[in-house]
């Protein structure tokens, strides 16, 4: 068989194994890359780099994807082919979307569109489409999404026979769960599943766990866990963890709701370690694609030095011209010397002008990986408690220390535990993605009251491992202050653990509020009786710029020395003030001073 057909037949083979049998894929890619490369065949090596981008991306390896996807762009940028250049260009809208840029993902998918609608490429346009509908419906932007899904299908209607037709499908499902329409919902959930070609184990398990959501929403449980089950046998097969996640979530409140409280733990832990898995991936993936940004910007900087000295190179080169010249004539060499040294003068400044440039754009990059090392300190710090209660309640359990009412309860404290770590989770990443450029205050008026109620009853597990009550009948109702609700969690959050970790057991932590003195302003306080902070300590909190010395709470508890650090950074940030009463065995009383909402829109802004 001629070579050139056996390497057409090794790309067919891998693109129709690239979303469903990731090993196939990488296999086949693997054989044609280097047949492709013996015969020199350049698009054909272009094609294969493109293949292999959208094959990372798939298994989420976001650095690997990009370098592949840039590899085929200088290939194509070489041979002009624009059918190879919309593919990579595409592959970095993905990448895009999954580092939540999603606007600028949507503007390379319309580039893209502009490009495959020119060269008559439906199959490429359809696909296209099918992107910008993911960064649409991320956004909320429903209405958009339904008009970017129904233009991919009817773009893909000739090619039915396409992986991305399923996938095309269950995401109009998708879009429509998320907006709460579950009759049309369930309709092209159904369609994917009547598709009379060869289906995907990810388009069965996507389109079964969506309906299983359905069934959990409409209250038919029964109906729900046969399809949770049936869903389960696909999704094991994938290696996909959002979609493991994705379907662990639904049968934690399906068998919560059958009262099968065993089985909705173990899929509780499923999702906790799937969860974990997407946490750390996705983190992994922040910080590589920051490192990458970081590394584009040095690579900018060798290249502006590089243009630095050619410039300089050709200033020699004419400085010499012209002390030859001078040698001939005296006069003439006086002259153009006098040129010379005038266009020496303007080179210089403009060398002194572009290493200001490098200088300012040095700063700028050391700014903004110091504000991302403060950023993982914050979510390393905030995940560190709610963790630890998980670990020691399973710990409980695992000795068996517990009898049976005894785990009943704990059961039910660690589904809490879970459930509350998750939404924590998920909010700190939604803040850390708007925070990568630097960390943003937006202050705006927001209900003391409700957020304090909240971040107690996150704490249910520390409270009662040392019985402490936590006593809020001081607390005024509906009060406004002018504050960036996330952060007041985080300054919360670690206000009341520091009070119980400190705190002796069988103790009680009272929270009220007072008028300060300055009318602008409200107190909140927070005291304990526990062993209080000494004077030197006090001073060492209000000193320390990156982390004070972590002391040990009265049950042997660890710290990282950063809690009362980020309250007070914190509460800097949004015009307000701590202080701190405390002597050592007497207790400890924190006072927060808050900016009341009762303002111009011209101070909320300020």
């Amino acid at each position: 068989m001629e070579p050139e057909i056996v390497l057409d037949s090794l790309i067919s083979l891998s693109e129709k194994y690239l979303y469903s049998e990731w090993d196939s894929a990488f296999l086949y890619l693997t054989k044609a890359d280097s047949l492709a490369h013996i015969l020199k065949k350049d698009n054909k090596i272009g094609q294969i780099a493109n293949l292999f981008g959208t094959l990372y991306y798939v298994e989420g390896e976001y650095v690997k994807s990009i370098e592949y996807y840039s590899a085929a762009s200088e290939i194509f940028n070489e041979t002009r082919d624009q059918s190879g250049l919309s593919y990579a260009l595409n592959g970095r809208g993905l990448i895009y979307l999954s580092q939540n840029e999603l606007e600028r993902g949507i503007d390379i998918f319309n580039r893209c569109i502009e490009i495959n609608k020119a060269l008559g490429d439906t199959y490429s346009v359809g696909r296209n489409y099918f992107n910008r509908s993911i960064g649409e419906s991320d956004l909320g932007q429903f209405e958009k999404a339904h008009r970017s899904i129904d233009l991919a299908l009817e773009y893909l209607k000739d090619h039915q026979d396409r992986v991305i037709y399923t996938m095309t499908l269950n995401r109009a499902g998708k879009i429509y769960f998320d907006e709460g329409n579950l009759e049309d919902s369930e309709e092209y959930y159904n369609r994917v599943l009547n598709y009379t070609g060869q289906l995907s184990n990810w388009a069965k398990a996507f389109a079964y766990t969506g309906l299983a959501e359905i069934e959990l929403a409409k209250g038919n449980i029964r109906k729900a866990l046969e399809y949770g089950k049936t869903a389960k046998v696909s999704v094991d097969k994938t290696r996909g963890y959002w979609d493991k996640a994705r379907l662990s979530r639904s049968m934690i409140s399906i068998y919560e709701q059958l009262g099968q409280y065993d089985m909705a733990l173990d899929n509780s832990k499923l999702y906790k370690a799937y969860s974990d898995s997407l946490y750390n991936e996705n983190k992994n993936a922040e910080i590589s694609y920051l490192q990458l940004l970081l590394a584009n910007a040095d690579n900018q900087n060798l290249l502006q030095e590089k243009e630095l000295a050619e410039s300089s190179a050709q200033f020699n080169k004419k400085f010499t011209i012209i002390l030859t010249m001078a040698l001939i004539g005296l006069i003439i060499g006086f002259i153009l010397y006098g040129r010379v040294i005038r266009q020496k003068e303007k080179i210089n400044q403009v060398l002194l002008e572009k290493q200001k440039e490098i200088q300012i754009q040095n700063e700028k990059l050391e700014a903004i990986n110091e504000e991302k090392n403060k950023l993982f300190s914050i979510l390393s710090h905030d995940l560190k408690t709610p963790i630890n209660s998980v670990k020691e309640l399973l710990e409980l359990e695992e000795n068996g220390l517990l009898d049976e009412n005894e785990q009943k309860t704990v059961r039910k404290l660690l589904i809490k535990q879970v459930s509350d770590t998750d939404e924590m989770i998920r909010k700190l990443l939604r803040w850390s993605h708007a925070q990568l450029d630097g960390i943003i205050t937006k202050r705006t008026p927001t209900n003391l009251s409700e957020i304090v109620k909240e971040q107690i009853n996150q704490l249910d597990y520390q409270t009662i491992s040392k019985n402490i009550s936590i006593d809020t009948t001081s607390i005024f109702d509906n009060i406004q202050i002018i504050v960036d609700p996330q952060q007041l969690q985080i300054i919360l959050q670690n206000c009341l653990q520091n009070s119980i970790k400190f705190s002796n057991p069988d103790s009680t932590i009272k929270l009220w509020n007072s008028e300060n003195e300055n009318d602008d302003y409200i107190d909140l306080h927070i005291k304990d009786e526990g062993v209080g902070i000494s004077k030197e300590k006090i001073e060492e909190i209000f000193s320390q710029v990156v982390r004070v010395r972590s002391t040990e709470g009265t049950q042997k508890e660890k710290g990282t020395g950063l809690g009362l650090l980020l309250v007070r950074q914190f509460m800097k940030k949004n015009h307000g003030y701590i202080s701190i009463k405390s002597q050592p065995n007497q207790g400890t009383e924190i006072i927060l001073s808050f900016e009341k909402a009762n303002h111009t829109k011209e101070k909320i802004d300020s």
